[in-house]
């Protein structure tokens, strides 16, 4: 809104009277709602401040209030310079200070794109509450998303659980027309939440059905008429803003031509203040029948400038924000701090930035105006000042500004250059894949070739945001322009078009890699692996991150662990931490697969390490990594008190990032806890969104992947007949053998599900001929959660066939393996038909006295309690016994417990009792400690072991 400020020049006060527009662009950073992420612009978050000048609106201001704190829907809906602005500024100021929440963004055409408007929506919104979807936030910063219903729909699930009272402010509506974002706000209207007021301004009608709502009170609808001046009020502002008074037949005159018009009020008062002659000579000149005056209005007003004043105008009207030197490089003179006090005090709609007056922009209708005439006028002049303005930015470390200025002019081949310069550090070192992808979608498509840096730049981009067939078809444009003997190749030395034909190569591994084609990615890894030389760390810790992923889906943990120690190494090496951050993370996971869940949190902890000193958008990222890996150990601890806040980090790997592996972790473990919160049609919701979400994305093995967890969690809710339909329905039993590698790779894992369905059914010799086949054919994993619950199920086989002894032998190797680090989801998965084993074996071992199994006896009472449903948290897990100071070779680790029981002072038929075995079995044990510790009687072996430091 125009109001009267005191300045020596926009932000400064002084004794002169003038007119200037105004906003205050408070800082956007504090302790709860961290940074505005860049390349944001921060004024679209705050409204004009309140002035006291303004021209009151009582009854819009009550009828806004009334029944609060009610929701309602406020629309004000008039043309350009009705005043719809100064009225939001109202409402905003009285909802305040009533209590009320609230939150403002200025809307603009470049809003009407899903990714943008998420951004800005979201940031508006923690104004609200500090931290509203800051996973989604800081995760847009990074990438573009492309489900954006999906995005929209957790919003709005997000605002319906606001606990205050709260308003949400749109300015300049009239831009937005996109499908996706109108469906968001139609659903956000059609279903209302009783705490939240929304207050929307547009030039146009709204598209918003709000019919329901106006019948039943809920919406209130103000339009032009409401708007426009009537004499009492134009009388005042006249008064109050330009001291100007006009006789009654004057102010009918102007309220005649104008009808009332604000901004048409406003602009025939500075024609007034400059006009010579009677006012009534102006006034009579308007023309009443055109609505729009502002082309006349404004022109009057530039006009009466001198011509060094409206060259700078024109010069400086393309500058989105502009300070002084930014002014003087885009008009070519020195002026900038004269021109811009001077245009402050000539109240010519300049707006502060800043307090220290350092920063402005202009009114945006007056800012279009000037671009239009100067364009017309100086198409040449026009193009120029924005080079120089781009190259200022550039100078001054503003590559962003620079690259928008060079596109908003047409100097696309200045624009090529700048992005060529700036956008492989942006896009493969920073991951700002938003950004990137932003200034190719308005750089024309002829000039994208110019240069390797575009193109492969552009091709990572699209890989990492789920564009991947895109991606392959960008980066084999760059291999075909870097071939020699090819039409239009680029002119580059014989070394210098092999360093760019490796690049373009890499980039095409990581796309397979986030398209989860595995083989192929392998293939291509393997091959480029030893052509990456030293001194390319990036192209080296890619590759590794490539291969690790790779062996990982196919279960080749060692390799895999190879590959992910040198992505860290090579990672930091190359300053793209991010991709350290994968190899720990992969690492991570590694550990995880192998049950070493306490190394598995020390590569947490590094992934936590890789995020310093990183951006905001590549911390979201690697926060999220962090999260997933920090949450996958919990659930296999069956620590679920610990995991929503890990799942809301991770969350935006659901929809946003990829590739294929942590999408799996966030949303497998998501489900898990709605299952073990006794949410079992909760849980299977989330796995069938990630179902649709990976068919749609043309993931198979993300498919298969949540389609095992969804059988597998039946299963262990009891419910077989749904496990038995899923089963049939997916046909996992089909052809696994002879699929691709990865489908190969999880045999095992589909037949222990095979196994379990045959236990529910209660074909326990089936089952039982299965599991003994996993737990014994040659290649079978000894370590790790997978052995564990093949030994946990073979346990309750045997129960059923009645061999409860071999039973309790089983489900005890199982405890054994996963006792020291607490790894008990593999074994809480086989449900509640172990309880009588458990049960069993805890009678035989109640009088024994054995301290050194407390982790072992921990695990089994918790266990008990567990599947007995008390659904508490674990305690910390204790660490287990130490025995790397021994030679594995020499004992095994039964051995190692027998002789920590001899040490107690146990007989062997305690120490039959204890380890579920029989006392001929003990003394068979006894007879190979005394032959590998070379001793003949037991207190000699005691002795012997701890010498060696085994007891």
């Amino acid at each position: 809104m125009l109001r009267i400020k005191k300045t020596d020049h926009p932000g400064r006060q002084n004794s002169q009277t003038s007119v200037t527009l105004h906003e205050e662009i408070p800082k956007m950073a504090d302790a709860e709602s961290g940074p505005l992420l860049d390349g944001l612009i921060a004024s679209k978050l705050f409204p004009p401040l309140p002035d006291p000048r303004l021209i009151a609106r009582p009854a819009f201001v009550s009828a806004a209030l009334k029944d609060l704190p009610r929701g309602r829907v406020i629309t004000i809906v008039a043309p350009a310079g009705s005043g719809k602005s100064s009225l939001m500024t109202q409402l905003h100021s009285a909802y305040s200070e009533h209590g009320v929440a609230t939150s403002w963004l200025g809307l603009d055409v470049e809003d009407n794109d899903p990714a943008t408007f998420a951004l800005y929506f979201i940031s508006a919104l923690q104004f609200i509450e500090p931290m509203f979807a800051r996973d989604e936030l800081t995760a847009l910063g990074a990438n573009p998303v492309r489900d954006y219903d999906s995005l929209f729909e957790r919003l709005s699930h997000r605002l319906s659980a606001l606990s205050v009272p709260a308003a949400l402010f749109l300015d300049d509506f009239q831009h937005i027309t996109e499908p996706r974002i109108l469906r968001f706000l139609n659903q956000l209207t059609t279903h209302l939440q009783r705490n939240l007021s929304l207050v929307v301004a547009s030039r146009h009608r709204l598209p918003l059905q709000l019919a329901k709502l106006l019948v039943t009170g809920f919406a209130i609808e103000v339009a032009q008429d409401d708007l426009n001046f009537d004499g009492a009020e134009a009388e005042l502002f006249l008064k109050r803003y330009h001291q100007i008074e006009l006789s009654p037949t004057d102010l009918d005159s102007l309220l005649e031509s104008t009808e009332g018009w604000p901004t048409g009020v406003q602009l025939a008062a500075l024609a007034l203040r400059r006009h010579k002659g009677a006012a009534a000579e102006l006034i009579k000149t308007f023309s009443g029948r055109d609505r729009d005056l502002t082309r006349y209005l404004v022109e009057s007003v530039i006009r009466a400038q001198a011509e060094p004043v409206r060259q700078f105008l024109l010069k400086t009207s393309p500058l989105r924000r502009m300070c002084a030197d930014l002014c003087d490089a885009a008009t070519g003179d020195q002026n900038g701090r004269e021109m811009l006090d001077y245009i402050g005090r000539a109240n010519l709609f300049l707006i502060a930035l800043d307090r220290d007056g350092q920063w402005y922009r202009y009114h945006h209708l007056f800012a279009e105006f000037l671009q239009n005439e100067f364009r017309k006028t100086d198409p040449a002049g026009y193009r120029k000042a924005c080079a120089e303005a781009a190259r200022w930015c550039e100078a001054h470390g503003q590559p962003a500004e620079a690259i928008r200025y060079a596109l908003e002019a047409e100097h696309f081949e200045q624009a090529a250059d700048l992005i060529a310069h700036h956008a492989m550090r942006a896009s493969l070192f920073q991951g700002d894949h938003y950004t990137v992808l932003d200034w190719m979608k308005r750089l024309p498509a002829r000039f994208h070739d110019q240069r390797p840096e575009i193109l492969l730049s552009h091709a990572w981009s699209c890989a990492f945001s789920r564009e991947t067939a895109k991606a392959m078809t960008i980066s084999q444009q760059a291999i075909d322009k870097l071939s020699a003997d090819q039409p239009g190749h680029w002119s580059m030395s014989s070394p210098e078009r092999l360093r760019w034909q490796l690049w373009a190569h890499t980039v095409q591994a990581a796309t397979k890699a986030c398209s989860d084609d595995i083989e192929d990615c392998l293939v291509r890894g393997t091959a480029l692996f030893p052509q990456a030389r030293d001194n390319e760390p990036f192209l080296i810790a890619t590759l590794s991150n490539c291969l690790s992923y790779s062996y990982f889906a196919l279960r080749d943990f060692d390799r895999s662990r190879e590959f992910a120690l040198s992505a860290h190494e090579q990672g930091h090496a190359a300053d793209a931490a991010y991709l350290s951050a994968w190899g720990d993370f992969l690492h991570g996971l590694i550990d995880v697969e192998l049950g070493q869940l306490n190394a598995a949190n020390e590569f947490g902890h590094q992934v936590q390490r890789d995020s310093l000193g990183l951006g905001l958008g590549q911390k979201s990222y690697v926060a999220g990594l962090c999260a997933l890996l920090q949450c996958e150990i919990a659930v296999q601890r069956c620590d679920f008190d610990s995991t929503p806040a890990l799942i809301a980090v991770g969350r935006a790997f659901k929809e946003i990032f990829g590739p294929v592996e942590p999408q799996l972790v966030a949303v497998r473990n998501e489900a898990r806890l709605q299952a073990h919160l006794g949410r079992l049609d909760l849980a299977l919701l989330v796995l069938h969104e990630g179902q649709d979400a990976a068919l749609r994305e043309r993931h198979r093995r993300l498919y298969v992947s949540l389609t095992m967890e969804e059988i597998s969690l039946q299963l262990t809710a009891g419910n077989s007949a749904g496990a038995s339909l899923t089963m049939q329905r997916s046909k996992l039993l089909d052809g696994f053998a002879t699929g691709p590698g990865w489908l190969r790779a999880k045999r095992d894992a589909i037949q222990l599900l095979e196994a379990r369905l045959k236990l529910a059914e209660s074909d326990s010799k089936s089952a039982l001929r299965i599991l003994t086949n996993l737990q014994q054919s040659r290649g079978a994993q000894v370590v790790g959660g997978f052995p564990i619950a093949v030994a946990a199920n073979r346990a309750v086989a045997l129960w059923e066939l009645g061999q409860h002894s071999e039973a309790a032998r089983q489900l005890d190797r199982a405890l054994s393996a996963a006792a020291g680090e607490f790894h008990a989801f593999p074994i809480v998965s086989v449900g509640g038909a172990l309880i009588p084993v458990l049960e069993s074996m805890a009678a035989r071992r109640s009088d024994a006295a054995a301290p050194e199994l407390s982790a072992r006896l921990n695990l089994q009472n918790w266990l008990i309690a567990y599947l007995s449903g008390n659904r508490s948290a674990p305690r910390s897990p204790e660490g287990g016994t130490p025995i790397a100071e021994v030679d594995i070779e020499l004992l095994t680790a039964r051995e190692i417990e027998l002789l920590k029981l001899l040490h107690a002072g146990l007989d062997n038929r305690k120490i039959a009792s204890t380890l579920l075995l029989s006392v001929p079995t003990v003394k068979w044990h006894l007879h190979n400690v005394y032959s590998k510790l070379q001793v003949g009687s037991r207190g000699a072996a005691v002795a012997r072991a701890a010498q060696v430091g085994l007891i």
